[in-house]
């Protein structure tokens, strides 16, 4: 993961090829870890009312004041009064997007937008399966640093919970049960099974089982609706060997990875590389 310096020459250089093929402006994914997300049932109101209306119920849920945050309200259809509007929302600290912009532009990138990754890599992944509508999907999106746990009926998200442990962590757990630099740990945890359970690594992974169910429960408990019948695993980590069916064996319930379904690409040289690439892909498809 690049960082500092390594970060914005790569920036740079990226601004660079995409000026001489004549690109424009660039949509940012938006990544916090005080990012705050919710669901909300309002009165069916016009829009304009909504507008009024989604803020003031969004301020008694997240832990920042309004003027500290940008919002990213998504209507869907409500979980259980039809007479009610359903709103599920994701709130980034002001400081956070303007920090991201910033590094773009001094770059010299152009930026039109921004929207959270989560939002696009749920764009992603519904421009790519299609979810019955009355389906409750458990997507478990597992990056470098964070997973997050999202519950799905249909299409439309209404819950939403992200932890700090995911790919980094397991080879953390290679760099130091093993005594190596991080490139060999990343290049053992590539070559390793998880159905082997080897101590050194073993207690990280019952921890993400773990962290992965508590949000599945939490999620019931809180909506009764949302008890999920498959899981779909994506993101970097899912293509870890082992990993969907040490989560499946965990939950009791059936559990696939990310794959290529409505969506293709020519010269894919995996059936689960979109797993890597769901966020681009949900940026992509915007309109």
């Amino acid at each position: 993961m690049l960082e500092g310096p390594a970060l914005s020459q790569r920036l740079s250089s990226l601004a660079a090829e995409l000026k001489a093929k004549g690109k424009g402006k660039a949509h940012l994914s938006l990544h916090a870890p005080t990012t705050a997300s919710g669901y909300l049932e309002l009165p069916k109101l016009s829009m304009d009312k909504l507008q009024v209306a989604i803020p003031s119920a969004v301020a008694r849920e997240i832990p920042h004041s309004l003027q500290e945050v940008n919002l990213f309200p998504m209507p869907v259809p409500s979980l259980g009064d039809t007479t009610m509007q359903g709103i599920f929302f994701v709130a980034v600290p002001k400081t956070i997007q303007d920090a991201q912009t910033r590094s773009f532009t001094q770059a010299g990138f152009e930026v039109g937008s921004g929207e959270p990754g989560l939002l696009a890599c749920l764009r992603g992944l519904t421009k790519n399966v299609a979810l019955p509508a009355e389906q409750v999907t458990a997507l478990v999106l597992s990056g470098y640093q964070r997973t997050s746990v999202v519950l799905l009926k249909g299409p439309h998200p209404y819950f939403c919970r992200e932890f700090r442990l995911a790919g980094s962590d397991f080879t953390y757990a290679f760099q130091m049960g093993d005594q190596v630099d991080w490139a060999e740990a990343e290049r053992r945890k590539l070559q390793y099974d998880v159905g082997e359970k080897d101590f050194k690594v073993e207690s990280f992974v019952q921890r993400w089982l773990g962290d992965v169910q508590r949000s599945l429960t939490y999620a019931s408990q809180k909506h009764a609706q949302l008890v999920p019948t498959q899981v779909i695993l994506s993101g970097g980590t899912a293509l870890w060997r082992g990993l969907a069916e040490r989560l499946s064996e965990f939950l009791n319930l059936p559990v696939q990875r990310h794959q290529w379904d409505r969506l293709k690409l020519s010269g894919s040289s995996g059936p689960s590389e979109i797993a890597l690439y769901d966020e681009a892909i949900g940026l992509v498809c915007r309109s």
